[in-house]
């Protein structure tokens, strides 16, 4: 069995520190700090990986240097790669990440490849045998397939509800139906269901079918939202360098914690933990944890907790 399965968005960031935010017109100095692998499931897979779940990727790529390097990047962590054939004389997808001195960042996105992913032979058995599948909400039939494999070999459908990927409203809502576990910022929740108040926005996720849906509010901490009950959880004070794929870091977390057993305050407190000591460093793996680590973080440090478990 594989622990998790993830699908699709891989990249490779070129990051750039800025001092702010470039004006209309304005040329600004830039700071490169590499090519780094990225995209936000690509992410995900290898953070899981160095959680320690057997994790795997399904994607596209091509077969030129970025996509050299994400393949390095997966071996690097440990990230089954057997699905993934680079598409001969294609480019890999990218994006342009500028990092302002606190650590927040914006991200230019440049999709070169077909989305999503056209699922292959080795795909669909890897979905069969995955206790968790892991993607976006790309197009209703595809998504569908996937939920059902998973489903049939009695795993469970994640997804990230990516705000940029809701292109079909009224799609993603019956995809939903198919969906076990949601993880959603509050843009992308205002944007799939048209309301700004967060708990009407989530209770009507829920009442689609999903079990449990998990709302990162950045430096606010994170909320698990179950049909009885609702579970908050704060962040760490730590030195922020950089945080790109924090909140890709926080849904492996999350997940690692669904796997083992945890209850779902656990499971946000390590999730929280978790992204905590990543955004310590520049770039969205560099500073990935193990769980050894986390644990260890966890008893060192103090945290602000905003509240304890709620139901109701």
């Amino acid at each position: 069995m594989i622990d998790l399965y993830c699908l699709g968005g891989a990249s490779v960031d070129l990051v750039l520190d800025v001092p702010r935010h470039p004006l209309e017109g304005e040329k600004l100095l830039a700071q490169y700090h590499g090519q780094l692998p990225g995209g936000f499931i690509a992410n995900t897979a290898c953070a899981a990986a160095r959680l320690g779940l057997k994790a795997a990727w399904g994607g596209q790529i091509g077969d030129d240097a970025f996509g050299r390097r994400i393949i390095e990047s997966f071996q690097e962590f440990g990230v089954g790669i057997e699905d993934v054939k680079p598409h001969k004389d294609a480019s890999s997808n990218f994006t342009v990440v500028l990092v302002q001195p606190g650590g927040e960042r914006t991200i230019l996105v440049v999709t070169i490849l077909p989305t999503p992913p056209p699922l292959n032979a080795g795909m669909r058995s890897s979905l069969r045998h995955a206790r968790i599948g892991y993607t976006a909400l790309y197009a209703y039939d595809w998504y569908m397939e996937v939920a059902g494999l998973l489903h049939g070999g009695g795993g469970k459908s994640a997804v990230d509800l990516e705000k940029n990927t809701l292109q079909d409203i009224d799609a993603a809502k019956r995809m939903l139906k198919a969906a076990d576990i949601v993880f959603s910022d509050e843009d992308a929740l205002q944007k799939l269901t048209g309301n700004a108040n967060v708990k009407d926005s989530v209770k009507e996720i829920l009442s689609l079918g999903p079990e449990v849906v998990v709302l990162t509010r950045g430096s606010d901490g994170a909320d698990a939202f179950t049909a009885t009950g609702k579970f908050t959880t704060g962040t760490y004070k730590v030195p922020i360098k950089d945080t790109t794929g924090a909140g890709d870091c926080f849904h492996a977390a999350f997940l690692y914690g669904m796997l083992s057993d945890f209850d779902f305050q656990s499971c946000l407190d390590f999730a929280s933990a978790a992204s905590a000591i990543l955004i310590q460093q520049v770039g969205a793996r560099r500073g990935l944890p193990s769980a050894a680590e986390v644990r260890k973080f966890i008893e060192k440090h103090d945290k602000e907790i905003n509240c304890n478990e709620l139901h109701g």
